[in-house]
């Protein structure tokens, strides 16, 4: 697949504990002459607000954000008004600041938005004699799901990372989760894509491939932002989290919540708040490195979807000291105050 590759210009600040580049999205095939991305990234919206500080469009911008240039195909206009009225009403906690748009310069920027798209090219994917994970690889990049999502060194971390997905998720619950986002997780900031279930079928099936065979990528990326964040072991141990998506079943930053069906005793994963409170270092890790099943609910009913892998086979030992860092850093704050 001809990925869009992101060139490490500079590093510009720090988001959640981790540095973020901007960079320069070079597609080997698009030009993006006379197209309403372009046209946007010259717009007056863009240029008061800096948007491109953040997001990439056409050809240029940040990688914080989402990657607008197929944001057309993925939102309504409706809510792209809402959106942009207030983010934080929309998605709670969002890094996205609410702008005073004028009602003329919201609705200029919704009009640019709802314009910048493509004709998807499913039907003719679907239709080529190749094996499934190939098409399934090409829809991969017809929805510009690297626009959100990471694989290895290219994308975005607005989405759960995709490295290790194959590990993580059954190819079965991803034909679930991507037949419809939003019924499974009604809070979810994926949308429905309304993607035919031959489509579906592919895409779980290329997803179901991605077990780490872009690891090194990963790690050489990260290696890089941390010489940069002064190689603190805490904020290496967040890029491990983010690349094998713990926050995609344990919630961001170990805050839980993700439901998890049929899992007892309520079906919701545990949030790791307390991970370093109630385990040693040893326990901790001694559970990462084995498999683990969550009781079900229902034995009679199928199994919880999401379980632990057995980290002991993916990750490298100082992988986990890092790791166990971050989850230390979750821990609540003891005060310094004590009373007899």
């Amino acid at each position: 697949m001809k990925r869009l590759k992101c060139s490490f210009v500079t590093i510009v600040f720090v988001v959640f504990g981790t540095a973020v580049a901007t960079a320069q999205d070079n597609s080997d095939d698009t030009d993006w002459k006379n197209t309403p991305q372009t046209a946007f990234l010259k717009s007056e919206i863009v240029q008061t607000y800096q948007c491109t500080s953040c997001h990439t469009i056409a050809e240029r911008g940040g990688t914080v954000g989402p990657r607008l240039n197929q944001i057309g195909n993925r939102r309504r206009e409706e809510w792209l008004k809402r959106w942009l009225s207030d983010p934080q009403q929309v998605k709670p906690g969002t890094k996205m600041p609410k702008f005073d748009f004028s009602p003329e310069q919201l609705d200029m920027a919704v009009g640019y938005l709802t314009k910048m798209k493509k004709e998807l090219e499913t039907e003719q994917i679907l239709a080529k004699d190749v094996p499934v994970v190939d098409k399934g690889d090409l829809l991969f990049e017809d929805y510009d799901c690297l626009a959100c999502h990471r694989i290895g060194s290219t994308g975005r971390f607005v989405g759960p990372d995709l490295t290790w997905v194959g590990i993580r998720k059954t190819e079965a619950w991803e034909q679930v989760w991507l037949a419809d986002p939003p019924a499974f997780k009604p809070d979810t900031f994926m949308p429905n894509f309304h993607i035919p279930e031959k489509g579906i079928e592919a895409l779980a099936a290329y997803l179901h491939t991605q077990q780490g065979q872009e690891n090194s990528e990963s790690q050489e990326w990260e290696f890089r932002t941390n010489f940069f964040l002064g190689n603190d072991a805490k904020e290496r141990g967040e890029l491990v989290f983010k690349r094998f998506a713990c926050w995609a079943c344990h919630g961001e930053a170990g805050s839980g919540g993700i439901r998890n069906p049929n899992m007892a005793p309520n079906e919701i994963m545990p949030g790791l708040k307390k991970t370093a409170v109630n385990y040693t270092k040893e326990e901790l890790l001694a559970r990462l490195k084995e498999k683990t099943f969550p009781e079900p609910l229902d034995p009679n009913k199928p199994a919880p979807p999401f379980s632990c892998p057995d980290y002991g086979n993916y990750m490298e030992e100082s992988e986990f000291g890092d790791l166990y860092a971050y989850l230390k850093s979750f821990a609540p704050k003891r005060s310094k105050w004590r009373f007899n």
